[in-house]
């Protein structure tokens, strides 16, 4: 049978949208503006944001792991509820309480890093086998190249519509050209690149659920979700983090 062209592949394509979805942030040009309009100081900023690369080193080889366990399409749809709980929690925060707030970031930082460490590498692998078994996998180059550069074309289009929308006089006269009296204020506007990036983590959601296992060793592998593989899984990547603890080189 003649090999499909790679972008006739379901998980090809499922691949891009991925990867479009979940690295697609409307709110990476003011990140650390964004921070400091919720009421955070730029020390926080700081603590913050170690504690989400601390997560990112020590979530990534436990997150093989549960690979192994779970089945990679089960643990990249566990990556978009991740993404899409981490934004949640700090689209819909009330800005009554520092400590409040600061929790919430927190929250947000230790699941946007698991999120990162889960989505490293599990997409790319069933969308090469997938390119193995109903393609030729000599046009992989070609479909990562593709990839790169559409991810790179919507992350360019997200940040400047999220810059845009995170200033209130650009809502406003937007508002006003359409006809409305109605304006925001910077509290309200701040938070439109935030929903706009969930709305994207929903997208993403879609993509992963949409995927398709190919490798049979994924399929023989995967077990069946109950509290035994849970604990299964929590048991593996608890070893593995404390291999990562106890070897000089992983540290």
């Amino acid at each position: 049978m003649k090999p499909a062209p790679p972008f006739a592949i379901k998980n090809i394509r499922l691949f891009i949208a991925f990867r479009v979805f979940f690295n697609s942030r409307f709110y990476y040009p003011v990140f650390t503006i964004l921070f400091l309009d919720y009421g955070l100081s730029i020390e926080q900023f700081a603590l913050l944001n170690t504690v989400w690369a601390i997560t990112i080193v020590c979530c990534e080889v436990p997150s093989g792991a549960l690979a192994d366990l779970l089945g990679r399409k089960r643990l990249l749809i566990l990556t978009s509820v991740l993404m899409i709980v981490e934004l949640s929690v700090i689209a819909f925060v009330p800005i009554t309480s520092i400590t409040i707030v600061f929790w919430a970031f927190l929250i947000n930082r230790i699941l946007s890093g698991l999120a990162e460490a889960m989505a490293s590498g599990a997409d790319e692998a069933i969308a090469y086998d997938s390119l193995v078994k109903e393609g030729n996998p000599s046009h992989w180059p070609k479909v990562l190249s593709v990839q790169m550069r559409v991810k790179s074309l919507m992350g360019i289009l997200s940040m400047t519509v999220g810059a845009m929308l995170y200033d209130p006089d650009v809502v406003n006269k937007l508002l006003s050209f359409f006809g409305t009296t109605a304006t925001v204020s910077q509290q309200t506007s701040m938070r439109f690149p935030v929903y706009l990036t969930l709305v994207l983590g929903f997208f993403s959601l879609w993509a992963t659920t949409s995927m398709k296992e190919v490798s049979e060793k994924e399929n023989t592998g995967a077990q069946d979700i109950s509290m035994t593989t849970v604990w299964q899984a929590g048991k593996v990547t608890w070893q593995a983090g404390l291999w990562i603890m106890a070897t000089p080189f992983a540290m």
